[in-house]
This record gives structure tokens, C-alpha cells and sequence, in this order.
């Protein structure tokens, strides 16, 4: 039952599967206990749909921090953080954040969205183009768009068509390629060696957004940049602190040129409130208690990964070419794919569902999340259950 545009059957669909009672969009959150969750449909979903990727954002050391910076600061800040300024916890993220690597300044923002769109409708302008992967989120081609510069694209990871675009561009004022680090839907990385290698030969700019991988690859946790050894060959590094960090907003890392350009001239920072301080408080402890135990929430982490990744593919499972925490389950018709979520969750296991237009028509999937959180035994469980939907529902 793939669906090829934005009409009304796509709109059918979706009011189908909530009149069939298995529509897996918009549960509401009951409470949650670890990594388990009750809905306002089923009791303790063993949760495995979520970003949560270090399990932080249960971690009492992030609840202690928010809750000390409301007794600080109350509530909300001001006001614009240029004219209103922002809390010593919000300077100090930033100053953790620039000392952290070779792009040594930190700008934060609301969200990792309002990152993007002020990265990209800042560097770039009428002169210039910005070349994006096809598969790259959504705010990167909204950036694009509010910048005015002719946008290109190509198709995912497809290194000899990124060339042709770069050489046919040569008469622009400014190259900027802009990838995803890691692909949220995918869980395979972009090719940032390869990358470096195209924008030293065609003189370009590199921009990562890498909201899924920061905290997680890399040796310190800073991302597939990092991870493929050319953080220092990348002009702006995108991310948010809503995923592995466990809090919430987003942040640049640039270089201290780029960071006076986006404090005065990006709307999204000039005209936009920072984050409040009980999230800026979960921030900086989340920062904090990284520095001493990323290694080896990194390391749990990675073990559970490898546990289902191994399983799966030995059970023939289709998991695409994802070699990360982000786990796709391959079903393909979209119908079928929303089906398999109702029975997983009637079986105890909460999981994401990927259908168009979020993914092309026709490769819907569950996106599965591993954390640092589950145990062997959950994680063990969880391949026991995908098995069986494979027989059941013969995908």
C-alpha cells in the first residue's frame, strides 16, 4: 500500500490506522520508569523508539542540575540573549563547548533546528550554492531556502556526484556542502573523510549537522567529523543536546568569526530566547558527568549495539546499512510497517515508525533506538520479539 504523493489517501491512511485503533503517531506519556514507559494505551512499553541514546535524561545528576538552576535563575531569561544577555550556566556551556575542539567556540540556541537555519541562511547568500545531501533533515533545506543561494543536491553518500556538482560550481563566491553526520532514519554516516577530501580540492565549506552522533561517535563523543579524524577541516558543526546529552536546545561549533556573525546578524539567535535555565541547568551537569563518564556509557552503549546489530543480521533481518545505535527494521509497505509497531507494542516494546512522507514511499521502517540504559537481557529480548514479527508478519 505505498503512497506516492501528499493527497487525500495519504490522509486516509493515517485516519485509517487511528479508526483500526494500531495508529502508533502522538502517544501520550503516562510516566516512565528507566528505560520503560506507560502510555495512554498500554502499561510499561519497554521504550526502544527513543534518542535517549546515554540514557541521561532519566539520570538524577541532570534532574539535580535543572532543578538548582531554577532556584538560581527561576523560570525563563529575559529576554533575545543579545540584548538580554543569558545566565552564567548558559556562558559556561558555551565555554565547555569551545574548548572541546578544534572549532573553539560554542553559540547556543532554542533547538538544533533554529541552529541550522541560522547557520545556513548566515554563511550562505545569493552568490553562493549549497550542495546538500538528499536525505539530510529537514532544516537544512529550510536554511537553505531562507538563504537565497541556488541549492543542489545529491543523491545520499554519492561521492561522484557531490564531485560534479563542486565542479561545476567553481563560479560561485562560496561552495557549502552540508551533511548529516549520522542519518537518523538510515543509521549509516556520511563519508566525512571523502568530504574533506572533495571541499580541499574544490575549495568549500563544510557544514555537519550532527545532532544524532554528538555525545556517542567519535573518541571524546564529538561526532563522525571526529570520528573520521577532520573535525579541524569542517567550518561549522551543528547539534543538540536533546539526544545523547539528554536535555534540550541546540548549539554551534564554529570558529570565533563565524560566532560574532551568527550573535548579530542570525534571526534565530537575535530574535529568539534562550533556553531556560532548568534545561540549561541539565546541559552543563549532562557536560559535566560526560567528562568523567563518557568513556564508558560510550562502551555500554556500543556493546548493546553490536548485541542486536550481530543478532539481527544473523536472523536476516533487513537493517539497511546502518552501522550505528540508530537500528532501521527494513518492512517497506507502509501499512504493514504501522501494523508491526501495534503488534510490538502489544507485546510489550515500544518502537518509532518511519512511513512517507518522513521516508520515501515504499521503504517505511521501525527505527529502532539502543541506549547505554538497557540491559543485556532487554536488549536480548528485543531480538527475540523482532524475530518473531519477521515470521508473523513476513517482511
Amino acid at each position: 500500500m505505498a503512497i506516492q504523493t501528499k493527497s487525500n489517501a495519504l490522509h486516509d491512511l493515517y485516519t485509517k490506522w487511528e479508526d483500526d485503533g494500531v495508529s502508533p503517531f502522538l502517544p501520550v506519556i503516562e510516566s516512565n520508569n528507566g528505560p520503560a514507559v506507560t502510555t495512554d494505551q498500554y502499561e510499561n512499553l519497554l521504550m526502544f523508539g527513543s534518542c535517549d541514546y546515554l540514557g541521561l535524561s532519566q539520570s538524577q545528576v541532570l534532574k539535580d542540575g535543572a532543578i538548582d538552576a531554577i532556584g538560581r535563575y527561576g523560570t525563563n531569561t529575559y529576554g533575545a540573549q543579545l540584548l538580554c544577555g543569558h545566565t552564567r550556566i548558559h556562558h559556561d556551556i558555551e565555554a565547555k563547548l569551545g574548548a572541546l575542539s578544534p572549532l573553539s567556540s560554542g553559540v547556543l540556541f532554542p533547538s538544533g533546528m533554529a541552529a541550522n537555519l541560522a547557520v545556513i541562511s548566515t554563511l550562505a547568500g545569493k552568490q553562493d550554492v549549497i550542495i546538500n545531501d538528499r536525505t539530510a533533515h529537514i532544516s537544512v533545506f529550510m536554511g537553505s531556502t531562507l538563504s537565497g543561494a541556488e541549492m543542489r543536491t545529491f543523491p545520499h553518500n554519492n561521492m561522484s556526484r557531490l564531485e560534479q556538482l563542486l565542479q561545476k560550481s567553481q563560479d560561485k563566491r562560496r561552495r557549502v556542502v552540508i551533511v548529516d553526520g549520522l542519518y537518523s532514519a538510515d543509521g549509516d554516516y556520511a563519508p566525512l573523510d571523502r568530504i574533506a577530501e572533495l571541499a580541499d580540492r574544490y575549495d568549500a565549506h563544510i557544514v555537519v549537522d550532527e545532532a544524532h552522533s554528538f555525545g556517542v561517535i567519535g573518541p571524546q563523543g564529538l561526532g563522525v567529523a571526529e570520528h573520521f579524524g577532520v573535525l579541524d577541516k569542517v567550518h561549522t558543526v551543528v547539534a543538540t543536546f536533546s539526544k545523547a546529552l539528554g536535555s534540550g536546545g541546540g548549539f554551534v561549533l564554529t570558529r570565533p568569526e563565524f560566532e560574532r556573525e551568527l550573535r548579530y546578524l542570525a534571526p534565530s539567535y537575535t530574535s529568539s530566547r534562550g533556553s531556560a535555565p532548568a534545561v540549561a541547568g541539565a546541559t552543563l551537569a549532562s557536560l559535566t558527568h560526560l567528562e568523567e563518564h563518557g568513556t564508558e556509557l560510550r562502551a555500554k552503549l556500543n556493546a548493546n549495539v553490536t548485541l542486536v546489530l550481530d543478532s539481527l543480521r544473523e536472523a536476516h533481518v533487513d537493517l539497511g546499512d546502518t552501522r550505528s545505535h540508530i537500528v532501521p527494521v527494513m518492512i517497506g509497505d507502509e501499512d504493514k510497517t504501522v501494523r508491526v509497531s501495534n503488534w510490538l507494542a502489544r507485546n510489550g516494546v515500544f518502537a518509532a515508525v518511519f512511513v512517507y512522507p518522513h521516508v520515501p514511499a515504499g521503504t517505511g521502517r521501525l527505527r529502532i533506538g539502543i541506549t547505554a540504559n538497557h540491559t543485556t537481557a532487554e536488549c536480548e529480548g528485543l531480538v527475540e520479539l523482532l524475530i518473531r514479527a519477521k515470521k508473523e508478519f513476513s517482511f
